[in-house]
């Protein structure tokens, strides 16, 4: 009796499936992409509706042979592979392969690899969406074309292995300019005015707030400063306000992908690459008691939305351990900020609630466990009670000078008890100030500070921002972000992302050459274009055929002009040679670009570009 073909992407999600559908269903994994462009040319035919030039990945053939031979003696065949557009494209091309038709395929999509999402996609099977298929192959040309435009410029008047990249290159252009602030920041010296006062053996401190009713936040007159010293010794200081506000703080919402990224990064100190691979680990399942268990939802989403399910069981979680308490009033609903968020999709949390970290534990890596933790955490404590937070403000005058002093004080923990917030505490002693009383100054006295320059990326910041402008989609941060580092256009000291010197000549290239695809409104408005692809209300050649019309002409003419006069002036800004005075030169050796003096072999003087990843200095090396 012929058996039916599930065709998915990875052996553990193959296991995990089998497992729940029993032996009537052949799994079988192509590991990824079988179908791709080629690696060793354009592979689109432009003049022909940018027609793409598809072949099997080398070292796939095996992979494909024993698919067509499977698919041959199958009853039916399921194309299972991931829910978004990168997995709708493997299943398109996997039906290309098979020579199949759309409609001798089933095409089943689920958010979670647990029983009854599995066996209710299977019952309710659907066509491939040639709509998500055609948005992820125009992404695919569109960043082929600019890749392989630019990239081979690059090579030649700097060095091969050198790339562009349609996100990628926005997301270098961000991290340069953010130095390039940094480095352009002229710092300013103020000072900030404060008041020490004691209550009951209890240290408070008072800032300066206002002057004569006037807000101030700092004052550049060292003069004004010692002035306004010496008058507020001659009068009291008194209470004039007790200011109290309570404050209904909500939860964050469930993980989204970037939101997922950032708080790995923050708080567990992985890479959003680690994080989206421990996620899928997660997500296609554990072996745990003997069988493959998915643990988490699908880690590619941008909707906070959550299953009334999976709500429910929340809710039922936290009344059993919490207590009525830490119950909501009506559930927490949420819903994305973004015009292009796939609502139907569900947030990323845990598959069941009552699969507590601590109980799986056991099952999981001390990375996975960590994860799992922070995804299962966060989910919880958004299904429940607002915390209560009383803000209290003092104010206190002294003649025209009126000073504050603020704490806030968690009078209901709720939502706080699984996912803790930074709370600007106070001390408790400032809620026995009255009003009209005069204050015991201890002294007051002055605060010299200066201006802090922007503070460079994190993976974080950086994955915040993108989202923000709408560069790039969640499946894209990570392999963004791990191809500078692989490229070394940039490095991370400590937490922070930091440019290299090849990464700048290659920002500042592309800066004055290709100045559209570096900008941020237009790449944004790209996404917009791929994601109405999806959505069935633009078509992609139309998209490919706008795109390219323009940025031939932008590719010619830096063709044209691009020679070793304009690097050195892009580069080198007339430098000269610290040996002998002459101009410096970009030059190329079997070991890469340098720079070299003008009066070579008379000047010997030598700069290496390429930079160890582990120097910290932004600058040329000698050599």
């Amino acid at each position: 009796m012929r058996k039916n073909l599930i065709i998915v992407e990875s052996p553990t999600k193959a296991k995990t499936i089998g497992g729940i559908l029993g032996k009537e269903y052949i799994v079988f994994a192509t590991m990824g992409h079988i179908r791709d462009l080629p690696e060793n040319e354009f592979g689109v035919d432009i003049e022909n509706n940018f027609a793409p030039k598809y072949i099997i990945i080398p070292g796939k053939m095996k992979i494909v042979k024993q698919l067509k031979k499977l698919a041959e003696n199958s009853k039916d065949i399921y194309l299972a592979t991931d829910e978004d557009r990168e997995g709708e494209a493997i299943a398109w091309h996997t039906l290309c392969l098979l020579n199949k038709d759309i409609d001798e395929v089933k095409r089943v999509a689920f958010h979670e690899i647990v029983p009854e999402a599995v066996k209710s996609a299977f019952k309710n099977p659907r066509k491939i969406s040639l709509e998500l298929v055609n948005s992820q192959q125009a992404r695919r040309i569109l960043d082929r074309i600019v890749g392989y435009t630019i990239s081979p410029l690059l090579g030649k008047h700097l060095e091969v292995g050198l790339s562009a990249g349609r996100v990628q290159s926005v997301a270098l252009k961000l991290i340069v300019e953010r130095e390039k602030d940094i480095e352009n920041f002229v710092p300013e010296i103020y000072w900030v005015i404060k008041c020490e006062v004691e209550k009951e053996g209890h240290k408070v401190i008072f800032n300066l707030v206002k002057i004569s009713d006037k807000v101030i936040e700092r004052i550049k007159e060292k003069d004004v400063v010692e002035e306004i010293l010496e008058k507020l010794k001659k009068e009291k200081l008194i209470v004039i306000e007790k200011k109290e506000i309570i404050k209904n703080v909500n939860p964050l919402p469930p993980f989204i992908t970037s939101t997922l990224q950032q708080e790995a990064i923050n708080i567990l100190n992985f890479s959003s690459s680690k994080t989206m691979f421990i996620a899928q680990q997660l997500y296609e399942g554990i072996e745990i008691e003997g069988k493959n268990i998915g643990l988490i939802t699908y880690m590619r989403t941008d909707s906070p939305n959550v299953s009334k399910f999976a709500q429910n069981q929340a809710l039922k979680f936290i009344k059993e351990n919490f207590g009525d308490d830490y119950l909501p009033e009506k559930p927490n609903i949420y819903f994305s900020t973004s015009p292009i968020s796939q609502e139907a999709h569900e947030a990323i949390r845990p598959t069941s609630v009552y699969r507590t970290p601590e109980k799986i534990r056991k099952y999981l890596t001390t990375d996975q466990f960590k994860l799992y933790e922070l995804i299962w955490r966060r989910f919880i404590a958004s299904q429940m009670k607002y915390a209560v937070i009383k803000n209290l403000k003092i104010l206190a005058k002294n003649d025209i000078y009126v000073f504050e002093t603020e704490g806030n004080f968690v009078i209901f923990d709720g939502f706080l008890k699984l996912w803790p917030l930074k709370i600007e505490k106070g001390n408790e002693i400032i809620e026995k100030f009255e009003e009209k009383e005069i204050l015991n100054v201890k002294r007051y006295f002055k605060e010299e500070k200066e201006t802090k320059p922007p503070q460079r990326y994190t993976e974080s910041s950086l994955i915040k921002t993108l989202e923000k402008y709408g560069i790039g989609r969640p499946s894209t941060y990570a392999p963004i972000i791990s191809t500078l580092f692989g490229r070394k256009y940039i490095k991370k000291e400590k937490k922070f992302l930091v440019p290299l010197k090849m990464g700048r000549i290659v920002y500042e290239i592309l800066n004055k050459f290709f100045p559209d695809i570096i900008e941020i409104d237009f790449t944004a408005k790209m996404e917009e274009n791929l994601d109405k692809i999806a959505n069935g209300e633009k078509d992609w050649i139309d998209v490919l055929r706008e795109f390219y019309s323009k940025f031939k002409i932008t590719l010619d003419r830096a063709n044209e002009l691009i020679n070793r006069d304009v690097l050195n002036e892009i580069i080198l800004e007339d430098k000269k040679c610290p040996l002998c005075g002459q101009k410096l030169t970009i030059r190329k050796s079997k070991y890469g670009v340098f720079v070299g003096c003008l009066n070579y072999p008379s000047c010997k003087y030598k700069e290496e570009i390429k930079e160890n990843v582990n120097n910290s200095s932004n600058r040329f090396k000698k050599r």
